[in-house]
């Protein structure tokens, strides 16, 4: 279906944005204490299982999960008690895509054991400004390619590729793009570990629909329309050994034959299934995000 980068961007504001509410620092380490109450939890309680925390820093990140939809609190004859709301409840539906991306790909975290720390290892990661549009703007070209070429997607129509170079170096720091050819003429490309991204970003999208608002449409894309006529196809391939990057100075031939690599993988990719369904969801924005590039 035609479609415009704006609406890509948009996507992809809506996944930083519930990236942005779970993220933070002991979040889902909060959310999964209170999940076990399977109730209300006292506040000295809950402080009592997170000694990590100072009496300050619970009390802020409470009021901030609160301010998100997370949690509730009330008042009781004992003092302050704390909830999970639905939405807090099901953000722990993203955990084990996370763990498992994180595991996988990622370092061993600094501290603690289990899926917690691996899961906000993760989104951590890509708790960066504009980093889920750069990802999802790279994985719909399929192929290496100039910053200039999807810099209309990876960033708002009033920024350039001055603020897209700072970006892509971090996601390579932090392993999710590479970086090939000559200075000067640089094609960047999601690495193995990018393209792993699917499975969990599909997961937060789903929470994403349905417990945060739409986000705004964002101003209109600097590329002209005409040139944004696109073939379905998903957006992430499934891991699989990647396609010899077209490099600066190949021939027809090896770029051609990069090319054909990249849209195999496209196409080979299974949409992932979120696995927790209370009721019918509409199609997630992930698989769309390909279907409006390709």
């Amino acid at each position: 279906m035609p479609t415009t980068s704006a609406s890509i961007r948009t996507q992809a504001q809506r996944l930083q944005n519930a990236i942005a509410h779970l993220a933070p620092p002991s979040t889902i380490s909060l959310l999964r204490r209170l999940n076990r109450a399977e109730g209300a939890l006292s506040l000295p309680a809950l402080a009592e299982q997170a000694l990590w925390m100072s009496e300050a820093q619970l009390e802020a990140r409470l009021a901030a999960m609160e301010e998100s939809g997370l949690v509730r609190r009330g008042a009781e004859a004992g003092g302050t008690v704390v909830a999970l709301n639905r939405a807090g409840r099901e953000a722990l539906y993203i955990q084990m895509p996370f763990a498992r991306w994180a595991s996988a790909h990622q370092g061993a975290p600094e501290a603690g054991i289990g899926p917690v720390p691996y899961t906000e290892q993760a989104l951590a990661t890509l708790n960066r400004a504009h980093a889920v549009a750069t990802i999802l703007a790279l994985a719909a070209e399929g192929e290496p390619v100039y910053p200039s070429e999807f810099a209309d997607l990876a960033l708002p129509a009033d920024m350039g590729l001055s603020n897209l170079y700072p970006r892509l170096a971090q996601l390579q720091k932090d392993g999710l793009v590479e970086r090939t050819g000559e200075p000067r003429n640089y094609l960047y490309s999601l690495t193995e570990a990018g393209k792993s991204l699917s499975e969990p970003l599909e997961a937060v999208g789903r929470w994403a629909q349905r417990h945060l608002a739409a986000p705004a449409r964002v101003p209109t894309p600097r590329r002209p329309a005409a040139a944004l006529a696109l073939t379905p196809a998903p957006v992430f391939p499934a891991p699989a050994p990647a396609p010899a990057p077209a490099v600066a100075g190949a021939g027809p031939a090896a770029q051609a034959a990069s090319r054909a690599g990249a849209a195999t993988l496209r196409s080979a990719s299974a949409r992932l299934v979120f696995s927790h369904k209370p009721a019918p969801q509409p199609v997630p924005p992930i698989a769309a995000a390909a279907a409006q590039r390709r």
